[in-house]
């Protein structure tokens, strides 16, 4: 039986965050006025189905490894480029979650866009330009204008 399968460690990935995610989910302030599955019960909601959907894939990989006897090298080959092309996604997203206050969100949104344009292979040229700036503009439509969430300002303020 091979344990470490991509499904395995994929679900075992799933259960640790889904556990970091419910710890700030129940940390989550409540409001008086706050339904159940509002503000604060739909992350716990979230976070639940993540562990169990990260259970059910542990246990399916357990019972497939059983059942068929997977070869475990040939599974994980060519997975290193892989994870290391997703590291690379999530650091421009921590890159941007560091400069949305001081940038502001609408500029930080159009940097975001263009730079995992460019990371996935976008040729840089003045239609990806615009792109990010028509995207970032559509976004902050949506979430300022249409659903009024407040976004930081940054240096527009």
């Amino acid at each position: 039986m091979k344990l470490f399968t991509r499904d395995f460690v994929g679900g075992l990935a799933a259960i640790l965050l889904a556990g970091f995610y419910l710890v700030f989910a129940f940390r989550q302030r409540v409001s008086a006025l706050a339904d159940t599955i509002g503000p604060a019960g739909m992350p716990k909601v979230l976070g639940f189905l993540m562990l169990g959907l990260g259970i059910l894939l542990c246990a399916n990989s357990l019972y497939q490894s059983i059942r068929h006897k997977e070869k475990l090298t040939s599974q994980w080959q060519g997975q290193g480029h892989r994870i290391l092309r997703a590291f690379g996604l999530l650091s421009l997203a921590i890159v941007y979650l560091l400069l949305v206050n001081m940038l502001g969100y609408a500029l930080s949104i159009a940097i975001l866009l263009a730079l995992v344009a460019l990371y996935l292979g976008a040729s840089p040229d003045w239609k990806l330009g615009l792109t990010a700036l028509l995207g970032a503009g559509f976004l902050w439509t949506i979430f300022v204008i249409l659903l009024d969430v407040p976004m930081p300002a940054g240096i527009f303020s």
